[in-house]
């Protein structure tokens, strides 16, 4: 779908499923870039998840986030007046990674009770063989809040955070019982296209089966209307803002409004 088509359908589409995908985010300008950009961080060498938050530093990501419309794409997806800025994030499946990124839901991992949603960016052509997302339809919609876990160098499971904390239950295992529940993909994604999806959107990364084809993907992460800060220690420290008291709009401080008022 694109924004040019009745926005409504757009809206409609992503509260039902919890995802929709939109065709050409990026304008060929933004692409080169971005592109440019990613391959420059990935060249640290560091583990899967640790590309991220680079928005915080002067350059092309920061210059995406804060510039571009990017961010009145995320208020008219989900009807929200604003958009606040969260943080950015690299997935660079090479060829040969055929680790599957283990099922899991976003707003566990971030300081923020409420809607947000993520942006996730092909930068390369994206189907099933070089590492597609897929989601468990309507899982937003459960009201399940899932434990949040750390994962091994390339993305899998290696164990539970927050295991004392009564608020979340252990992941079921989609992965094994994948005939009951409504497992999809989108079939193919070409470069500048976008997943819009929901924090609480269950979702996994297939592996990259391929032996020459990349495949990049740039993740902007937002807050919309009825966010609220929520730091919990154990699991988002890393993105906490002593500005912001606990129960505050998610918005302001290292969080800024970038679309709305």
């Amino acid at each position: 779908m694109t924004l040019t088509e009745n926005i409504a359908t757009v809206q409609d589409a992503y509260q039902r499923d919890g995802v929709v995908l939109l065709r050409d985010v990026l304008s060929p300008e933004w692409l080169q870039k971005l592109r440019g950009a990613v391959d420059a961080e990935v060249q640290k060498g560091d583990r899967y998840f640790a590309y991220k938050n680079m928005r915080e530093q002067p350059g092309t990501f920061q210059d995406y986030c804060l510039t571009s419309d990017i961010g009145q794409r995320v208020a008219e997806v989900a009807g929200s007046p604003w958009t606040a800025l969260i943080y950015d994030q690299i997935f660079a499946k090479e060829p040969g990674t055929k680790t599957q990124t283990g099922w899991h839901t976003d707003q566990p991992y971030w300081p923020v009770q409420g809607p947000i949603m993520t942006m996730w960016i092909a930068l390369d052509p994206v189907d099933p063989d070089n590492g597609a997302l897929e989601f468990v339809r309507g899982s937003h919609a459960w009201g399940a809040k899932y434990r949040p876990f750390k994962t091994d160098q390339l993305g899998a499971f290696s164990h539970y955070l927050e295991k004392d904390n009564p608020d979340y239950m252990d992941m079921p295992d989609f992965e094994a019982d994948r005939a009951d529940y409504d497992i999809f993909h989108f079939e193919n994604m070409a470069p500048g296209d976008a997943l819009a999806f929901d924090g609480m959107s269950v979702h996994s990364a297939m592996g990259n089966r391929t032996s020459t084809r990349r495949r990049r993907g740039y993740a902007i992460r937002f807050a919309v209307e009825g966010a609220t800060y929520d730091p919990r220690d154990e699991v988002t420290e890393w993105l906490h803002d002593d500005t912001l008291a606990k129960g505050a709009p998610f918005r302001g401080g290292r969080f800024p409004v970038i679309y709305g008022s």
